[in-house]
């Protein structure tokens, strides 16, 4: 048997794993001429995501023997609206590292392979590869292709302004703003890669290049933040609904088979479950869809919870951070197994009324 894998991300290499234990040898194509990230960053596993698992990393090591070792824990989460604050702490999920060192996400899967062959400094379309293996896993790290093909809706578009910055920090805390006035209907948050060095960023829907840079000096204002920046840059997103998930022999994983939430635009575990499943898939000879149905579910429902956070205005962001700090809703929302984002919409929307 032979594959392809277009790109080096978590899906493909998850997909490359995944096929190693197959005894199949495939061969990655990456565009760029590293394993990881162009930025360094830190990236969140929030238990609350992904409900009912509760560890996200212990599900990964269980289930598919992908061990990801995380930055830190994160035990505090500080949420922000504009005239509300509210703290929880908890086992509430882990920092994992992103950028081109041994400790980056992708890097840290890279390491386990041990007959894949990669391909750096190629960037290739499926239709060169068609007649030269047997399947194809398109995992370019977003949506064009599978846009070209039809099957691909867009649920989410907006720009990312982020920045490292130094100072004083809580390895343990991530800290969270939510305010219509410089995120229109995204958010910001602060993860640390250390006590002195951290991640910030801004997310903006609906936004362009130009427009993203007045909402980040909007929110340095508006929060006083002081922090010294060391290194900045710009991002597009892209995130939307992919269906189907397979034509012929092609199969979408990541990004470019709708692995990111269209809310808070986390897609790190179902990037990884759908390139390990694409795998099981072609070499069980199982259908793709039926394997990858709990993420295309759980999507479905952060979009419905997206469309109801967009009708919301700011004093309503005043009521929700005032209700996180309540002891019964703390309980519910990151203590107990419940899928809070299957009934948010719901909740969202009467909080508007």
């Amino acid at each position: 048997m032979k594959v392809a894998i277009i790109g080096a991300g978590v899906s493909g290499l998850s997909c490359a794993h995944e096929l190693e234990k197959s005894g199949i040898r495939a061969v990655i194509y990456e565009r760029n001429s590293f394993i990881g990230e162009q930025m360094p960053h830190v990236a969140s596993f929030l238990a609350i995501t992904h409900r009912p698992i509760k560890n996200q990393l212990k599900y990964l090591h269980q289930r598919f023997d992908i061990d990801i070792k995380p930055l830190n824990t994160i035990n505090t989460l500080i949420h922000h609206s504009p005239n509300k604050t509210s703290t929880i702490k908890g086992n509430l999920g882990y920092f994992v590292e992103r950028g081109k060192g041994p400790n980056d996400l992708k890097n840290q899967i890279f390491a386990t392979l041990k007959n894949t062959e990669i391909r750096l400094n190629e960037s290739v379309h499926f239709n060169a590869l068609e007649n030269q293996f047997d399947y194809i896993m398109i995992g370019a790290g977003d949506p064009a292709m599978t846009d070209e093909l039809g099957c691909f809706e867009e649920w989410f578009q907006g720009y990312e302004r982020g920045a490292i910055v130094l100072g004083d920090f809580d390895v343990n805390t991530q800290i969270m703003w939510i305010n219509k006035d410089y995120c229109k209907h995204g958010y910001a948050f602060l993860a640390p890669f250390n006590n002195k060095r951290a991640f910030m960023t801004v997310v903006a829907s609906s936004a362009n290049k130009k427009e993203v840079e007045h909402y980040w000096e909007e929110f340095l204002s508006a929060e006083n933040i002081q922090y010294d920046i060391v290194e900045e840059f710009k991002l597009q997103h892209l995130a939307g609904n992919v269906y189907p998930h397979q034509t012929e022999n092609k199969y979408f994983i990541g990004n470019a088979g709708g692995a990111i939430d269209s809310f808070l635009g986390f897609g790190q575990v179902n990037s990884i479950v759908m390139g390990v499943m694409a795998a099981r898939a072609i070499v069980q000879g199982v259908d793709y869809e039926t394997l990858i149905a709990d993420i295309v579910k759980r999507n479905k429902q952060f979009y419905e919870f997206r469309k109801a956070f967009n009708s919301i205005d700011n004093k309503d962001y005043d009521k929700i951070i005032a209700s996180i700090g309540l002891p019964g809703i703390k309980q519910v929302l990151y203590k107990l197994p419940t899928n809070i984002i299957k009934y948010g919409s719901k909740i969202l929307r009467k909080i508007e009324k």
